[in-house]
């Protein structure tokens, strides 16, 4: 049986969902859980503007930056397993990067502190259309000036996790997708995600469109992994999130290495190893006491919206996926700030 607090919490989510519903809303999957137990579980609207598909707990969705928890913690297993030295230089396992780049560490990268350009955000969509890791390295043949000094400052930067992903590839031998599939995904039980658009679609299962008629995101189709691209549904970051407590995926010191804070970003955001820590970053800030027990990660890639956030001390989380910019953007911050009022 619920707590008081988490029954209180469920009717005023609920509240929140019916004050929010419109004829046209986009789709959005939302869980929270409270000591092991579903506090509320909501999946409303359509997986694109043809009003025919409705989300679902199996519905994909985009994760955008959430992709970045994942990627982290491939990057981590292989450190367990003595493959990867967090504070050895990038080029050791990354063949072909720029001489000017030494002083780069897997470290630098994993907590954005390596002062590579984010690529993503400062180049025009036409230009990031298309635009693979080969085209990135080209580019970066002639432009090998890094922004700061790596560990003098810690700036967000799509590049590192992009970088991270091909180091997965080529410490480990395999696809990053392989990778992620035998070694997070299928240990987790996510059936239903991928890393790759081919996949998802020989896979079967629905994705979730961007709010629109066109399936590309800002007009452009993004190649590069690590970053984003990694499609989920609610009910497989749910499994995964039990895989983490359960240490099913990685040991509980790896862990809490990954969610302490490696930088401070110059807003006052803590950073650790994919994870926000004490607060959500982005546009769901809260709260940045420390110690923190909160960790989390937000994501934002045209339409879509997705967060997950949760609290060992507590042990209660939130995720929430969705494919509808601004509509449901202020929703997910409404959830996250009332369920965080209650819970912690």
């Amino acid at each position: 049986m619920l707590s008081q607090p988490s029954q209180s919490l469920r009717q005023e989510l609920s509240d929140l969902a019916k004050a929010g519903e419109s004829a046209d809303l986009p789709g959005y999957a939302l869980r929270v859980y409270s000591q092991g137990q579903l506090v509320y579980a909501h999946d409303t609207g359509y997986a694109g503007a043809g009003f025919s598909n409705l989300i679902h707990e199996d519905t994909t969705f985009e994760l955008a930056s959430l992709s970045k928890i994942f990627t982290a913690l491939a990057v981590m297993q292989l450190q367990e397993q003595g493959l990867i030295e967090l504070h050895a230089p990038v080029g050791t396992y990354i063949r072909g990067l720029p001489r000017a780049w030494q002083g780069v560490t897997v470290h630098h990268l994993l907590s954005h502190q390596s002062g590579l350009p984010d690529l993503m955000n400062q180049w025009s969509r036409r230009r990031v259309n298309g635009l693979d890791l080969k085209g990135m390295m080209a580019h970066f043949e002639h432009n090998v000036r890094l922004q700061f000094e790596p560990g003098t400052r810690a700036a967000y930067s799509n590049t590192n996790y992009i970088f991270l992903a091909e180091l997965v590839a080529q410490v480990s031998g395999q696809d990053f997708g392989d990778y992620l599939k035998l070694h997070v995904f299928d240990p987790a039980g996510m059936a239903s995600s991928t890393v790759s658009s081919e996949r998802w679609r020989a896979m079967g299962v629905f994705h979730a469109l961007p709010y629109a008629e066109n399936s590309k995101i800002h007009e452009a189709d993004y190649n590069l992994l690590g970053a984003i691209n990694q499609k989920s549904s609610i009910h497989d970051l749910a499994k995964f999130v039990n895989a983490l407590m359960d240490k099913q995926l990685i040991r509980p010191e790896t862990l809490a290495t990954m969610m302490v804070p490696h930088a401070v970003f110059e807003d006052g955001k803590r950073y650790g190893y994919g994870w926000y820590i004490g607060q959500l970053g982005g546009w769901a800030a809260m709260s940045s006491t420390l110690p923190a027990a909160g960790v989390g990660h937000t994501g934002r890639l045209g339409a879509y919206r997705t967060a997950l956030y949760f609290n060992k001390q507590r042990n209660f989380q939130l995720l929430m996926l969705s494919n509808g910019g601004v509509k449901t953007e202020k929703l997910l911050v409404d959830f996250l700030q009332k369920t965080r009022t209650r819970l912690e």
